[in-house]
């Protein structure tokens, strides 16, 4: 009888233990199931959550790097790229692309502007005016005014003068203007023959002869382009005085 009792004392006494451990075991267990969802969980979604990338376009470099630093990003400059539009050290180029999900830490990729592309500008005066179009051409500059005077040493048509000077810094698309000989003053002023000529060259022939442009009227007409010689107040071959006057009369769009 004593032994049976010991026997069943023994059997409530593990039976004891046995549980104690499983509830040990189980309350460790929604502990860390605890913390894993209140404090791991909560770290690890929002370090690898997805952020919109900000728009960094046209920013300085310094002003792009706080941005990204307030977002969680970290900024590399991935290069340098002439931009005529933009001046230098302005953000031209982001990968990723502005509002696009990147995660937290994610580089942000950054091109920046150098300025526009700047040479040295070619020298013009000597050229004729054909010539100095192709050379402004090719180096990508526009031609601005141009405009015509008497000089001693290069003959008709030749470039001798320009603005900017040949030699100084340019920008793409820069204006050049130029000044165009008209070669030596004539010993005896001839009224050239103008009719049919366009507006331009009919002044430019008046500045070579030695005369003078007059009044300008304007006719209507759809027989002619606009801006050509009717017809001119003295005729073609006189022989006149020096600064003669010379009026025109050009076509215009009905």
């Amino acid at each position: 009888m004593k032994h049976n009792e010991l026997v069943e004392k023994s059997k409530t006494i593990l039976a004891g233990i046995h549980w104690r451990r499983v509830a040990k075991v189980t309350a460790i267990i929604v502990v860390a199931y605890l913390i894993f969802d209140n404090l791991l969980m909560p770290l690890y979604t929002r370090q690898y959550q997805a952020i919109p990338v900000p728009n960094l376009h046209l920013k300085s470099l310094d002003e792009a790097e706080k941005i990204l630093k307030r977002s969680g990003l970290r900024m590399v400059k991935e290069g340098e790229k002439f931009d005529e539009s933009l001046p230098a050290g302005r953000i031209i180029f982001q990968n990723p692309e502005a509002s696009a999900k990147v995660k937290k830490g994610r580089r942000i990729y950054l091109t920046v502007s150098k300025g526009a592309r700047s040479f040295i500008m070619p020298k013009l005066i000597g050229l004729a005016l054909r010539d100095a179009k192709f050379v402004l051409q090719d180096h990508e500059l526009s031609l601005g005014f141009t405009t015509y005077r008497r000089d001693p040493f290069l003959p008709d048509g030749v470039v001798c003068d320009q603005s900017p000077a040949s030699g100084t810094t340019v920008g793409v698309n820069s204006r050049v203007d130029i000044v165009v000989s008209l070669g030596l003053e004539p010993t005896e002023f001839i009224v050239p023959d103008l009719i049919g000529k366009s507006e331009e060259d009919a002044l430019i022939a008046l500045q070579k002869a030695g005369l003078t442009v007059g009044v300008i009227d304007r006719q209507a007409t759809d027989q002619l382009l606009p801006n050509t010689v009717i017809s001119q107040s003295k005729e073609a071959g006189l022989e006149v005085a020096k600064g003669d006057t010379v009026h025109i009369v050009v076509s215009a769009l009905p």
